[in-house]
């Protein structure tokens, strides 16, 4: 009984810890962005008008109860999600508490009360702090034991497995696996991905109750559903929670939604980029970040291109023709990197080098050693500065800053299908393959990372993927 008890409690002491965290993080906030202004901001601009104290700022912000309800609206206390998509929904939240905040201060007079400066500095700040601290205290409350909750996964096939390994890469979520139930007389008794396999399935109800399991996950989307209905009743009842894995793989899967329609389940899938406002909202994003970018990093491409010249003969620039959106070919420019007789130098290397040779056909790279790399160019692409140019592909509306890789004409038949998907959007500096591995990934691997990007695209998906990149290029992840 006081197993069980702890096991209740534990999402009421998570939230409760959750809440006050998220309360404490605003304030905090609050804090220093009025300080800011009140104290240094002010000495330096000594016209701007003098504001409240905080605890009258405070006051008129309601102790900041509009961040809470929009936190609490956003179930961002109930639903379990990744860093990005929480940081997504704190993004919404915060700038909802924000607005309200405001709009309610007029309603009661109080807006001379507030000044916008700091209102619009505690909804920046608390779009970067919130989805931090939150991480930090799911990861303190992980190892306390009070955010843990046990998953029983039906199915140790395939599916099972990828759940299962899904689950162990995201320990924050909080989710253990504790047992595959399965049919299969094979499987039962056995370990599967350090799990062992409990069944048949009529035995859920009793291993639902011994193992004080909660939530389910059905990972089995070929099952028959005269039998899916009869798995499904039989965990009715007994558990929280029930999820389905469906069939699939290989379509869209972010921002997915559910629709009734008298009875049948419809799945709502959206084709982001086939909306031409999504394609204006993409290119006004990549013009403003790509020139921003190229006034920045000015004196860098001088650098470089002197670098290139005294390195070794050729030109500063490469230039490639590439495929582009609707198969259409253009030509990526490049910072030039390897030496201007390069394809000598790579037969040559093969020729003598087996092993260098299996990995050139497998990876269409050489990881360790390509005799084609000037000094200079090695230094640039092991910082991932020979791509700078290709801003201009860029600004040209060629390339943008986040999509699939851009394949080289010959590439086409390896692509297969993939292409037809794939080919619908514009190649990207940068894109899910630069973040998930780079050079390490197979082709095929790349492929797949395309293909979800182009069906799954949004432009949250675009932030995401360009912060990942400064961290992988920081980390030198995957460059040689």
């Amino acid at each position: 009984m006081r197993s069980f008890l702890g096991f209740a409690l534990r999402p009421l002491i998570s939230a409760t810890v959750l809440i006050a965290v998220d309360w404490l993080s605003v304030f905090l906030c609050l804090g220093l962005v009025w300080w800011f202004r009140s104290g240094p901001l002010q000495r330096l601009v000594p016209s701007l008008q003098v504001i409240p104290s905080f605890w009258s700022f405070l006051e008129s912000l309601y102790f900041l109860a509009p961040w809470t309800l929009a936190f609490a609206e956003a179930r961002l206390y109930t639903r379990r999600t990744l860093f990005w998509g929480e940081a997504r929904q704190v993004l919404r939240a915060c700038t909802l508490a924000a607005l309200f905040a405001v709009f309610l201060s007029f309603a009661v007079h109080a807006a001379e009360e507030l000044s916008r400066s700091v209102i619009a500095g505690v909804w920046l700040t608390t779009l970067v702090s919130v989805p931090i601290v939150r991480h930090y205290t799911k990861r303190l409350l992980l190892a306390a034991g009070l955010w843990g909750k046990r998953v029983l996964i039906l199915g140790a096939g395939e599916t099972g497995v990828q759940v299962c390994e899904r689950i162990r890469s995201h320990p924050v979520l909080g989710y253990e696996p504790v047992a595959f139930v399965d049919d299969d007389a094979q499987k039962i008794g056995r370990s599967v991905a350090g799990l062992t396999v409990c069944g048949p399935l009529a035995i859920i109800p009793e291993l639902v109750g011994q193992m004080v399991v909660k939530d389910v996950v059905v990972a089995m989307p070929r099952l028959p559903r005269e039998q899916l209905l009869h798995v499904i009743s039989a965990c009715e009842g007994h558990v929280e929670t029930i999820r389905l894995v469906p069939d699939m793989i290989g379509l869209a899967t972010v921002g997915v939604e559910t629709e009734d329609l008298d009875g049948l389940l419809l799945l709502n899938m959206r084709w982001n980029l086939a909306k031409p406002w999504n394609l204006a909202l993409k290119r006004c994003f990549d013009l403003a970040v790509a020139a921003g970018t190229m006034l920045v990093l000015a004196p860098v491409f001088v650098l470089a291109a002197m670098a290139i010249r005294l390195d070794s003969p050729g030109p500063i620039l490469y230039r490639q023709q590439r495929l582009g959106r609707g198969w259409e070919r253009f030509r990526c420019f490049k910072f030039r990197t390897m030496y201007a007789d390069n394809v000598r130098r790579l037969q040559e290397y093969l020729a003598t080098n087996p092993e260098a040779k299996r990995e050139w056909e497998h990876f269409a790279k050489l990881k360790a050693f390509d005799p084609r790399v000037t000094p200079v160019g090695r230094l640039l692409r092991r910082i991932s500065f020979d791509e700078l140019p290709q801003l201009v592909n860029v600004l040209r509306g060629e390339m943008s800053l986040v999509g699939p890789r851009p394949y080289l004409p010959r590439e086409t038949e390896r692509m297969g299908d993939f292409a037809k998907t794939i080919l619908k959007a514009p190649p990207g500096i940068t894109g899910l393959w630069q973040v998930s591995g780079r050079n390490e990934l197979t082709f095929t691997q790349r492929l797949r990372l395309d293909e979800y990007y182009v069906r799954n695209w949004s432009l949250w998906l675009d932030i995401i993927v360009l912060v990942k990149t400064i961290g992988a290029v920081m980390q030198r992840q995957g460059a040689y």
